[in-house]
């Protein structure tokens, strides 16, 4: 049957400072989109509606600025029973350095977080969903951008992770030419080899959204949603477990309104017979948590 875990990095007015380094990339007037709170408004309205039409669940991994600068949008979201929240940071640091090539020739380093600053922006952000949101311990975390075999041999981050009580964290989001799609292979797995088997790891797989556009451009919705098929064709057929990442802010910028490449893979996979959950209840099911 397989398995399809729906996460949205919620991510708007959160990275700014990341954002400013690709001021020259022919794709800046996508990214700006990032930068504005109403950007998450209204990509919250549009999931809000979406998710209630074809009727499945999914989690949003959200910044805690950007939970700050979209509250009433959020708690909306958080309201409707829809959504599952968890985090991705308070303002969008990476875990690790970051190398990113958005076209030939332009290279830029993005340095990892001090991991004082790491366990704070960890800490923080849980409190501020609970404190702003109510309900149950955040415990997941989305690491901003992904990594190649994500937080694996890194048991000084897991640490920092487990200090944050967070049971599961989605950080294994690239090949290993650090880029997409990532492989099928890679499946959820404990990092029990760390030191750390309380905490799981719930790798995002194939093309990241962002990646996609980046690369084909953000008119090329209907052309990703026959590659999303393909995905839920190859979840169907080999039982496996896909991590879908999308972010708030590409939902605008790829005009899923119009294209419906996201609704349409969503009922793809309920055609197929594919379960669609969320990334936390998935973390329940295999931890009885």
């Amino acid at each position: 049957m397989g398995t399809i875990l729906v996460g949205y990095d919620t991510e708007t007015a959160a990275v700014g400072e990341v954002l400013s380094l690709f001021t020259e990339s022919p794709n800046f007037p996508q990214y700006e989109l990032a930068l504005d709170p109403h950007t998450c408004a209204d990509a919250l309205e549009l999931l809000t509606d979406l998710h209630a039409d074809v009727g499945v669940p999914a989690t949003l991994f959200v910044c805690g600025r950007t939970l700050l600068h979209a509250l009433e949008p959020m708690r909306a979201a958080k309201a409707s029973g829809l959504f599952d929240v968890q985090q991705h940071t308070f303002t969008h640091v990476p875990f690790k350095d970051i190398v990113y090539s958005p076209e030939p020739g332009l290279v830029a380093t993005i340095a990892a977080s001090p991991p004082v600053a790491l366990l704070e922006e960890l800490k923080a952000t849980s409190r501020v969903i609970q404190q702003q949101l109510g309900g149950d311990p955040v415990v997941g975390v989305r690491t901003p951008f992904g990594y190649y075999r994500g937080l694996r041999d890194r048991p000084d981050l897991l640490e920092l992770v487990h200090e944050a009580g967070l049971r599961y964290v989605t950080s294994w989001g690239r090949n290993e030419e650090n880029g997409n799609p990532t492989p099928w292979e890679v499946q959820p797995f404990a990092y029990a080899e760390e030191g750390y088997p309380d905490i799981l790891e719930l790798p995002f797989q194939f093309w990241l959204d962002v990646v996609w556009f980046d690369q084909h451009g953000y008119d090329t919705g209907p052309r990703y949603l026959e590659a999303l098929k393909g995905a839920v064709d190859e979840v169907a057929e080999h039982d496996l477990v896909y991590g879908a990442c999308f972010h708030d802010w590409t939902l605008i910028a790829s005009d899923e309104r119009k294209v419906g490449w996201l609704r349409g893979f969503l009922r793809y996979a309920q055609e197929r017979g594919v379960e669609v959950t969320t990334y936390t209840d998935y973390w329940r099911r295999v931890t009885g948590a």
